[in-house]
Protein backbone atom coordinates (compact mmCIF):
# COMPACT_ATOMS: atom_id res chain seq x y z
CA UNK A 1 0.00 0.00 0.00
CA UNK A 2 1.06 3.60 -0.55
CA UNK A 3 1.29 5.77 2.54
CA UNK A 4 -1.18 8.61 2.61
CA UNK A 5 -0.07 11.67 4.55
CA UNK A 6 -2.99 13.67 5.87
CA UNK A 7 -2.65 17.28 7.00
CA UNK A 8 -3.04 17.68 10.76
CA UNK A 9 -3.92 21.34 10.25
CA UNK A 10 -7.07 20.67 8.25
CA UNK A 11 -10.05 22.12 10.09
CA UNK A 12 -13.25 20.15 9.69
CA UNK A 13 -16.57 21.51 10.86
CA UNK A 14 -18.75 19.34 13.09
CA UNK A 15 -21.52 20.01 10.61
CA UNK A 16 -19.62 18.24 7.83
CA UNK A 17 -20.94 15.01 6.40
CA UNK A 18 -19.75 11.50 7.26
CA UNK A 19 -16.44 10.88 5.48
CA UNK A 20 -13.59 8.62 4.63
CA UNK A 21 -10.58 8.88 2.38
CA UNK A 22 -8.90 6.65 -0.06
CA UNK A 23 -6.73 7.00 -3.10
CA UNK A 24 -7.65 3.76 -4.72
CA UNK A 25 -8.11 0.58 -2.72
CA UNK A 26 -11.14 1.27 -0.60
CA UNK A 27 -11.65 1.22 3.10
CA UNK A 28 -13.39 3.67 5.36
CA UNK A 29 -11.22 6.12 7.21
CA UNK A 30 -12.85 6.61 10.55
CA UNK A 31 -12.52 7.77 14.02
CA UNK A 32 -12.30 5.20 16.70
CA UNK A 33 -14.90 4.72 19.34
CA UNK A 34 -16.61 1.62 20.55
CA UNK A 35 -20.08 0.22 20.25
CA UNK A 36 -21.76 -0.76 23.45
CA UNK A 37 -19.48 1.26 25.64
CA UNK A 38 -16.15 -0.47 25.21
CA UNK A 39 -13.36 2.05 25.31
CA UNK A 40 -10.70 2.30 22.70
CA UNK A 41 -7.26 3.85 22.78
CA UNK A 42 -6.57 7.53 22.26
CA UNK A 43 -4.32 8.23 19.33
CA UNK A 44 -1.69 10.79 20.31
CA UNK A 45 0.62 12.26 17.80
CA UNK A 46 -0.36 9.78 15.16
CA UNK A 47 0.65 6.24 14.44
CA UNK A 48 0.23 4.12 11.35
CA UNK A 49 -1.47 0.75 11.71
CA UNK A 50 -0.22 -2.00 9.37
CA UNK A 51 -1.03 -0.29 6.15
CA UNK A 52 -4.33 0.70 7.57
CA UNK A 53 -5.38 3.88 9.31
CA UNK A 54 -3.12 6.73 10.26
CA UNK A 55 -3.96 8.30 13.60
CA UNK A 56 -2.89 11.88 13.89
CA UNK A 57 -3.22 13.69 17.13
CA UNK A 58 -6.95 13.43 17.37
CA UNK A 59 -9.05 13.51 20.51
CA UNK A 60 -10.95 10.64 22.01
CA UNK A 61 -14.64 10.42 21.15
CA UNK A 62 -16.86 8.24 23.32
CA UNK A 63 -14.00 6.15 24.54
CA UNK A 64 -12.49 5.50 21.15
CA UNK A 65 -9.51 6.74 19.28
CA UNK A 66 -9.58 9.44 16.66
CA UNK A 67 -8.05 8.61 13.32
CA UNK A 68 -6.90 11.14 10.77
CA UNK A 69 -9.22 11.27 7.79
CA UNK A 70 -11.95 9.42 9.59
CA UNK A 71 -15.59 9.78 10.36
CA UNK A 72 -16.90 11.14 13.62
CA UNK A 73 -20.38 10.47 14.90
CA UNK A 74 -22.67 11.95 17.48
CA UNK A 75 -21.03 13.76 20.30
CA UNK A 76 -17.59 12.87 19.04
CA UNK A 77 -14.84 15.10 17.78
CA UNK A 78 -13.90 15.55 14.19
CA UNK A 79 -10.61 14.13 13.06
CA UNK A 80 -8.36 15.69 10.44
CA UNK A 81 -9.83 15.11 7.03
CA UNK A 82 -12.90 13.55 8.52
CA UNK A 83 -16.48 14.58 8.89
CA UNK A 84 -19.24 14.43 11.40
CA UNK A 85 -22.59 12.69 11.19
CA UNK A 86 -25.35 13.86 13.45
CA UNK A 87 -27.23 11.77 15.93
CA UNK A 88 -26.97 8.18 16.91
CA UNK A 89 -24.38 6.17 18.74
CA UNK A 90 -20.64 6.36 18.46
CA UNK A 91 -19.36 5.42 15.08
CA UNK A 92 -16.86 2.66 14.95
CA UNK A 93 -13.86 3.87 13.09
CA UNK A 94 -12.07 2.12 10.29
CA UNK A 95 -8.96 2.19 8.26
CA UNK A 96 -7.44 4.52 5.74
CA UNK A 97 -6.83 2.46 2.70
CA UNK A 98 -4.20 3.64 0.32
CA UNK A 99 -3.07 2.94 -3.12
CA UNK A 100 -5.08 1.04 -5.63
CA UNK A 101 -4.99 -0.06 -9.19
CA UNK A 102 -5.33 2.19 -12.20
CA UNK A 103 -8.01 1.21 -14.66
CA UNK A 104 -6.45 0.03 -17.87
CA UNK A 105 -8.60 -2.25 -19.85
CA UNK A 106 -11.03 -4.89 -18.77
CA UNK A 107 -13.16 -7.73 -19.89
CA UNK A 108 -16.77 -8.64 -20.13
CA UNK A 109 -18.69 -11.67 -19.08
CA UNK A 110 -20.03 -13.58 -22.04
CA UNK A 111 -23.39 -15.19 -22.09
CA UNK A 112 -26.17 -14.94 -19.55
CA UNK A 113 -27.40 -11.58 -18.45
CA UNK A 114 -30.89 -10.25 -18.45
CA UNK A 115 -32.78 -7.15 -19.38
CA UNK A 116 -32.42 -4.16 -17.12
CA UNK A 117 -34.46 -4.58 -13.99
CA UNK A 118 -35.65 -8.03 -14.82
CA UNK A 119 -34.78 -11.68 -15.18
CA UNK A 120 -33.53 -13.30 -18.37
CA UNK A 121 -36.32 -15.15 -20.10
CA UNK A 122 -35.03 -18.14 -21.98
CA UNK A 123 -37.99 -20.40 -22.39
CA UNK A 124 -40.58 -21.75 -20.01
CA UNK A 125 -43.79 -20.02 -19.05
CA UNK A 126 -44.65 -17.21 -16.69
CA UNK A 127 -47.51 -17.77 -14.30
CA UNK A 128 -49.62 -15.05 -12.69
CA UNK A 129 -47.52 -12.13 -13.74
CA UNK A 130 -44.18 -13.59 -12.69
CA UNK A 131 -41.03 -13.79 -14.75
CA UNK A 132 -39.27 -16.85 -16.06
CA UNK A 133 -35.55 -17.39 -15.81
CA UNK A 134 -33.63 -20.03 -17.74
CA UNK A 135 -36.65 -22.16 -18.47
CA UNK A 136 -38.11 -22.03 -14.99
CA UNK A 137 -41.47 -20.71 -13.87
CA UNK A 138 -42.34 -17.91 -11.53
CA UNK A 139 -45.53 -17.77 -9.55
CA UNK A 140 -46.43 -14.24 -8.54
CA UNK A 141 -50.05 -14.49 -7.51
CA UNK A 142 -51.52 -13.82 -4.12
CA UNK A 143 -48.21 -13.35 -2.34
CA UNK A 144 -47.17 -16.95 -2.91
CA UNK A 145 -43.52 -17.91 -2.95
CA UNK A 146 -41.87 -17.28 -6.30
CA UNK A 147 -39.59 -19.82 -7.94
CA UNK A 148 -36.91 -18.45 -10.23
CA UNK A 149 -34.91 -21.30 -11.67
CA UNK A 150 -31.38 -21.18 -13.01
CA UNK A 151 -28.39 -23.47 -13.21
CA UNK A 152 -26.75 -21.89 -10.15
CA UNK A 153 -27.26 -23.17 -6.60
CA UNK A 154 -26.33 -21.12 -3.51
CA UNK A 155 -23.36 -22.50 -1.58
CA UNK A 156 -25.45 -22.29 1.59
CA UNK A 157 -26.87 -25.79 2.19
CA UNK A 158 -30.66 -26.07 2.04
CA UNK A 159 -30.95 -22.45 0.93
CA UNK A 160 -34.41 -20.95 1.04
CA UNK A 161 -36.28 -20.39 -2.18
CA UNK A 162 -35.94 -16.63 -1.77
CA UNK A 163 -32.16 -17.04 -1.44
CA UNK A 164 -32.11 -19.11 -4.62
CA UNK A 165 -34.28 -16.52 -6.35
CA UNK A 166 -31.99 -13.67 -5.35
CA UNK A 167 -28.83 -15.44 -6.50
CA UNK A 168 -30.42 -16.41 -9.81
CA UNK A 169 -31.47 -12.80 -10.24
CA UNK A 170 -27.91 -11.56 -9.69
CA UNK A 171 -26.68 -13.99 -12.33
CA UNK A 172 -29.43 -13.00 -14.74
CA UNK A 173 -28.56 -9.31 -14.76
CA UNK A 174 -24.79 -9.69 -14.63
CA UNK A 175 -23.10 -8.18 -17.66
CA UNK A 176 -26.23 -6.27 -18.67
CA UNK A 177 -27.35 -4.15 -15.72
CA UNK A 178 -26.13 -2.83 -12.38
CA UNK A 179 -27.96 -2.71 -9.06
CA UNK A 180 -27.73 0.68 -7.38
CA UNK A 181 -26.75 0.57 -3.71
CA UNK A 182 -26.28 2.79 -0.69
CA UNK A 183 -24.73 2.07 2.71
CA UNK A 184 -26.75 3.34 5.65
CA UNK A 185 -25.05 5.10 8.56
CA UNK A 186 -26.66 2.54 10.82
CA UNK A 187 -24.52 3.55 13.79
CA UNK A 188 -27.38 6.03 14.12
CA UNK A 189 -30.71 4.43 14.98
CA UNK A 190 -32.43 6.49 12.30
CA UNK A 191 -30.05 6.96 9.37
CA UNK A 192 -31.17 9.04 6.41
CA UNK A 193 -28.76 7.98 3.67
CA UNK A 194 -31.29 6.02 1.64
CA UNK A 195 -34.31 8.19 2.42
CA UNK A 196 -32.38 11.27 1.23
CA UNK A 197 -32.56 10.01 -2.36
CA UNK A 198 -36.25 10.89 -2.59
CA UNK A 199 -35.44 14.46 -1.61
CA UNK A 200 -33.20 14.63 -4.67
CA UNK A 201 -35.93 13.34 -6.95
CA UNK A 202 -34.27 9.91 -7.21
CA UNK A 203 -35.77 6.49 -6.78
CA UNK A 204 -34.74 4.31 -3.85
CA UNK A 205 -31.46 2.38 -4.31
CA UNK A 206 -31.92 -1.32 -4.99
CA UNK A 207 -29.38 -2.51 -2.40
CA UNK A 208 -29.49 -1.45 1.25
CA UNK A 209 -26.03 -1.67 2.82
CA UNK A 210 -25.73 -2.18 6.57
CA UNK A 211 -23.43 -3.60 9.27
CA UNK A 212 -23.68 -6.11 12.11
CA UNK A 213 -21.32 -4.04 14.26
CA UNK A 214 -24.14 -1.78 15.41
CA UNK A 215 -26.65 -3.36 17.75
CA UNK A 216 -28.42 -0.32 19.21
CA UNK A 217 -29.95 -1.27 22.55
CA UNK A 218 -30.66 -4.87 21.57
CA UNK A 219 -27.33 -6.26 22.76
CA UNK A 220 -26.08 -9.60 21.47
CA UNK A 221 -29.30 -11.55 21.91
CA UNK A 222 -31.99 -9.22 20.63
CA UNK A 223 -33.14 -8.22 17.17
CA UNK A 224 -31.54 -4.85 16.53
CA UNK A 225 -32.91 -1.81 14.76
CA UNK A 226 -30.56 -2.29 11.79
CA UNK A 227 -32.24 -5.65 11.16
CA UNK A 228 -35.66 -3.98 11.38
CA UNK A 229 -34.58 -1.43 8.77
CA UNK A 230 -33.18 -4.18 6.54
CA UNK A 231 -36.42 -6.18 6.67
CA UNK A 232 -38.39 -3.07 5.74
CA UNK A 233 -36.21 -2.58 2.65
CA UNK A 234 -36.72 -6.21 1.63
CA UNK A 235 -40.47 -5.97 2.16
CA UNK A 236 -40.47 -2.93 -0.12
CA UNK A 237 -38.84 -4.99 -2.87
CA UNK A 238 -35.11 -4.42 -2.33
CA UNK A 239 -32.02 -6.49 -1.53
CA UNK A 240 -29.83 -6.14 1.56
CA UNK A 241 -26.05 -6.48 1.91
CA UNK A 242 -24.47 -6.87 5.35
CA UNK A 243 -20.83 -6.47 6.39
CA UNK A 244 -19.34 -6.74 9.88
CA UNK A 245 -16.71 -4.45 11.39
CA UNK A 246 -16.07 -6.98 14.11
CA UNK A 247 -13.69 -6.31 16.94
CA UNK A 248 -10.91 -8.85 17.32
CA UNK A 249 -12.40 -11.84 19.17
CA UNK A 250 -10.11 -12.25 22.15
CA UNK A 251 -10.83 -13.72 25.55
CA UNK A 252 -13.95 -12.40 27.21
CA UNK A 253 -15.19 -10.22 24.34
CA UNK A 254 -18.61 -10.32 22.70
CA UNK A 255 -20.45 -8.29 20.06
CA UNK A 256 -20.68 -5.53 22.68
CA UNK A 257 -16.93 -4.96 22.29
CA UNK A 258 -16.91 -4.42 18.53
CA UNK A 259 -15.03 -1.32 17.44
CA UNK A 260 -12.73 -0.04 14.71
CA UNK A 261 -9.64 1.25 16.44
CA UNK A 262 -8.23 0.78 19.91
CA UNK A 263 -7.51 -2.25 22.03
CA UNK A 264 -8.79 -5.48 20.42
CA UNK A 265 -10.71 -3.59 17.75
CA UNK A 266 -10.99 -4.50 14.09
CA UNK A 267 -7.60 -2.99 13.24
CA UNK A 268 -5.76 -4.71 16.07
CA UNK A 269 -2.96 -7.15 15.31
CA UNK A 270 -3.48 -10.76 16.46
CA UNK A 271 -0.77 -12.40 18.49
CA UNK A 272 1.00 -15.66 17.82
CA UNK A 273 -1.33 -18.63 17.49
CA UNK A 274 -4.46 -16.49 17.16
CA UNK A 275 -5.60 -17.86 13.80
CA UNK A 276 -5.18 -21.42 15.01
CA UNK A 277 -7.03 -20.73 18.25
CA UNK A 278 -9.95 -18.91 16.67
CA UNK A 279 -11.01 -22.03 14.77
CA UNK A 280 -10.20 -24.46 17.60
CA UNK A 281 -13.18 -25.32 19.80
CA UNK A 282 -12.70 -24.60 23.47
CA UNK A 283 -10.18 -21.80 23.16
CA UNK A 284 -10.97 -18.32 24.44
CA UNK A 285 -10.62 -16.89 20.94
CA UNK A 286 -12.98 -19.48 19.50
CA UNK A 287 -15.55 -18.82 22.20
CA UNK A 288 -15.37 -15.09 21.52
CA UNK A 289 -15.73 -15.58 17.76
CA UNK A 290 -18.60 -18.07 17.91
CA UNK A 291 -20.42 -15.71 20.28
CA UNK A 292 -20.32 -13.13 17.49
CA UNK A 293 -21.54 -15.67 14.95
CA UNK A 294 -24.36 -16.53 17.39
CA UNK A 295 -25.25 -12.84 17.55
CA UNK A 296 -25.33 -12.70 13.75
CA UNK A 297 -27.56 -15.76 13.76
CA UNK A 298 -30.16 -13.95 15.90
CA UNK A 299 -30.39 -11.36 13.13
CA UNK A 300 -30.35 -13.96 10.32
CA UNK A 301 -33.21 -15.86 11.93
CA UNK A 302 -35.28 -12.70 12.25
CA UNK A 303 -34.71 -11.97 8.58
CA UNK A 304 -35.44 -15.58 7.63
CA UNK A 305 -38.78 -15.25 9.41
CA UNK A 306 -39.51 -12.46 6.92
CA UNK A 307 -38.45 -14.78 4.04
CA UNK A 308 -35.52 -12.47 3.44
CA UNK A 309 -32.16 -13.44 1.88
CA UNK A 310 -29.00 -11.61 2.95
CA UNK A 311 -25.92 -10.84 0.86
CA UNK A 312 -23.16 -11.29 3.44
CA UNK A 313 -19.79 -9.54 2.95
CA UNK A 314 -18.40 -10.90 6.21
CA UNK A 315 -14.66 -10.15 6.13
CA UNK A 316 -14.81 -7.00 4.07
CA UNK A 317 -11.78 -5.34 2.50
CA UNK A 318 -9.67 -8.46 2.71
CA UNK A 319 -6.19 -8.20 1.27
CA UNK A 320 -2.69 -9.41 2.02
CA UNK A 321 -1.34 -7.58 5.09
CA UNK A 322 -4.56 -5.60 5.28
CA UNK A 323 -5.72 -3.22 7.99
CA UNK A 324 -8.40 -5.41 9.59
CA UNK A 325 -7.45 -8.28 11.90
CA UNK A 326 -8.81 -10.97 9.56
CA UNK A 327 -6.30 -9.93 6.89
CA UNK A 328 -3.26 -9.99 9.14
CA UNK A 329 -2.61 -13.72 8.90
CA UNK A 330 -1.53 -15.73 5.88
CA UNK A 331 -3.84 -16.52 3.00
CA UNK A 332 -4.19 -20.08 4.28
CA UNK A 333 -5.16 -18.81 7.74
CA UNK A 334 -7.78 -16.50 6.26
CA UNK A 335 -9.27 -19.27 4.13
CA UNK A 336 -9.47 -21.54 7.18
CA UNK A 337 -11.25 -18.76 9.09
CA UNK A 338 -13.68 -18.18 6.20
CA UNK A 339 -14.53 -21.88 5.93
CA UNK A 340 -14.89 -22.28 9.68
CA UNK A 341 -17.29 -19.31 9.80
CA UNK A 342 -19.18 -20.61 6.78
CA UNK A 343 -19.65 -24.04 8.36
CA UNK A 344 -20.62 -22.61 11.74
CA UNK A 345 -23.24 -20.23 10.35
CA UNK A 346 -24.72 -22.81 7.97
CA UNK A 347 -24.20 -26.35 9.30
CA UNK A 348 -24.00 -25.58 13.03
CA UNK A 349 -26.51 -22.75 13.30
CA UNK A 350 -28.72 -23.73 10.39
CA UNK A 351 -28.91 -20.36 8.63
CA UNK A 352 -30.33 -20.91 5.15
CA UNK A 353 -30.77 -17.37 3.86
CA UNK A 354 -27.17 -16.29 3.16
CA UNK A 355 -25.63 -15.34 -0.19
CA UNK A 356 -21.87 -15.35 0.42
CA UNK A 357 -19.95 -12.40 -1.06
CA UNK A 358 -16.15 -12.57 -0.78
CA UNK A 359 -15.34 -8.85 -0.28
CA UNK A 360 -11.82 -7.94 -1.39
CA UNK A 361 -10.33 -4.50 -0.97
CA UNK A 362 -8.80 -2.68 -3.93
CA UNK A 363 -5.89 -5.15 -3.94
CA UNK A 364 -7.45 -8.60 -4.42
CA UNK A 365 -5.16 -11.62 -4.31
CA UNK A 366 -5.77 -15.26 -5.08
CA UNK A 367 -3.91 -16.29 -1.91
CA UNK A 368 -6.98 -15.20 0.06
CA UNK A 369 -9.56 -16.76 -2.26
CA UNK A 370 -11.76 -19.31 -0.37
CA UNK A 371 -13.05 -20.84 -3.61
CA UNK A 372 -16.41 -21.29 -5.33
CA UNK A 373 -17.55 -24.06 -2.98
CA UNK A 374 -18.05 -21.45 -0.24
CA UNK A 375 -18.49 -18.22 -2.26
CA UNK A 376 -21.53 -17.19 -4.32
CA UNK A 377 -20.30 -13.84 -5.65
CA UNK A 378 -17.24 -11.69 -5.05
CA UNK A 379 -15.76 -8.31 -5.77
CA UNK A 380 -13.66 -5.41 -4.56
CA UNK A 381 -14.00 -1.89 -3.24
CA UNK A 382 -12.33 1.43 -3.86
CA UNK A 383 -12.49 5.07 -2.90
CA UNK A 384 -10.71 6.10 -6.06
CA UNK A 385 -12.05 8.93 -8.18
CA UNK A 386 -11.56 7.35 -11.59
CA UNK A 387 -14.59 5.10 -12.19
CA UNK A 388 -15.50 2.61 -13.56
CA UNK A 389 -12.39 1.07 -11.89
CA UNK A 390 -11.62 -1.24 -14.77
CA UNK A 391 -8.34 -2.53 -13.37
CA UNK A 392 -9.98 -3.56 -10.09
CA UNK A 393 -12.73 -5.34 -11.98
CA UNK A 394 -10.18 -7.15 -14.13
CA UNK A 395 -8.16 -8.17 -11.05
CA UNK A 396 -11.27 -9.66 -9.46
CA UNK A 397 -12.21 -11.44 -12.66
CA UNK A 398 -8.72 -12.92 -12.85
CA UNK A 399 -9.33 -14.61 -9.49
CA UNK A 400 -12.97 -15.69 -9.69
CA UNK A 401 -13.37 -16.21 -13.41
CA UNK A 402 -15.76 -14.94 -16.04
CA UNK A 403 -19.00 -16.48 -14.76
CA UNK A 404 -19.38 -15.43 -11.12
CA UNK A 405 -20.97 -11.98 -10.70
CA UNK A 406 -18.49 -9.33 -9.56
CA UNK A 407 -19.64 -6.58 -7.21
CA UNK A 408 -18.24 -3.16 -6.39
CA UNK A 409 -19.38 -3.83 -2.85
CA UNK A 410 -18.21 -0.49 -1.46
CA UNK A 411 -17.14 2.76 -3.10
CA UNK A 412 -16.86 6.46 -2.58
CA UNK A 413 -17.63 7.59 -6.12
CA UNK A 414 -20.35 5.65 -7.92
CA UNK A 415 -19.45 4.44 -11.43
CA UNK A 416 -21.45 5.60 -14.43
CA UNK A 417 -22.95 2.69 -16.40
CA UNK A 418 -22.19 4.48 -19.66
CA UNK A 419 -18.51 3.78 -18.97
CA UNK A 420 -19.03 0.31 -17.45
CA UNK A 421 -20.84 -1.55 -20.20
CA UNK A 422 -20.41 -3.59 -22.19
CA UNK A 423 -16.76 -4.46 -21.58
CA UNK A 424 -14.91 -2.06 -19.27
CA UNK A 425 -16.25 -3.03 -15.82
CA UNK A 426 -19.79 -4.44 -15.83
CA UNK A 427 -20.21 -4.62 -12.04
CA UNK A 428 -23.35 -6.43 -10.89
CA UNK A 429 -23.86 -3.83 -8.15
CA UNK A 430 -22.26 -0.78 -6.60
CA UNK A 431 -22.74 0.50 -3.05
CA UNK A 432 -21.88 4.06 -2.09
CA UNK A 433 -20.52 4.36 1.44
CA UNK A 434 -22.61 6.26 4.00
CA UNK A 435 -22.32 10.02 3.61
CA UNK A 436 -20.64 9.92 0.22
CA UNK A 437 -23.92 10.33 -1.63
CA UNK A 438 -24.27 13.94 -0.48
CA UNK A 439 -21.20 15.13 -2.39
CA UNK A 440 -22.18 13.57 -5.72
CA UNK A 441 -25.88 14.11 -6.34
CA UNK A 442 -25.26 15.33 -9.89
CA UNK A 443 -23.27 12.16 -10.63
CA UNK A 444 -25.95 9.96 -9.06
CA UNK A 445 -28.73 11.64 -11.01
CA UNK A 446 -26.90 10.84 -14.24
CA UNK A 447 -26.33 7.26 -13.11
CA UNK A 448 -29.92 6.71 -12.01
CA UNK A 449 -31.19 8.04 -15.33
CA UNK A 450 -29.16 5.42 -17.22
CA UNK A 451 -31.14 2.48 -18.56
CA UNK A 452 -28.61 0.02 -17.15
CA UNK A 453 -29.23 1.12 -13.56
CA UNK A 454 -31.71 -0.86 -11.48
CA UNK A 455 -33.50 0.80 -8.58
CA UNK A 456 -35.55 -0.91 -5.90
CA UNK A 457 -38.84 -0.56 -7.76
CA UNK A 458 -37.42 -2.36 -10.81
CA UNK A 459 -36.44 -5.59 -9.02
CA UNK A 460 -38.93 -8.35 -9.85
CA UNK A 461 -40.58 -10.19 -6.98
CA UNK A 462 -38.06 -12.53 -5.38
CA UNK A 463 -40.42 -13.56 -2.60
Amino acid sequence: MNTKILSMTLAVSLAALLGCSDNGTGGETTTGGTVGGTGGATANGGTTSNGGSTSSGGTTSNGGSTSNGGRTTAGGTTSNGGTTSAGGATSNGGSTSNGGATPNGGATRTGGGGATGGVTRTGGSSANGGTTANGGTTSGAGGSTSTISCNVTPVTPNATQQTKNALCYLYSIYGKSVLSGQQEANWSDNPTDISSYAGQGLKTPAVHGTDFAYHSSAGCTGVNISTTHAIAHWNAGGLVMYRYHSGMPVSGTTCMNDCYTGTNCSESSPGSGFFTNIITAGTAENTAWTSRLDYMTVQFKAMAAANMPVILALFHETQSNGWFWWSKGTGAEFIALWKYSFNYLTATKGNTNIIWLMPYSGSPTSAYWPGPSVVDISGGDTYGSNPPFTSLYSSCKGIMGSTMPIALHECGTAPNPSTMFPTAAPWVLFSVWAGYETSQWANLKTIYADSHTITRDQIPSLK
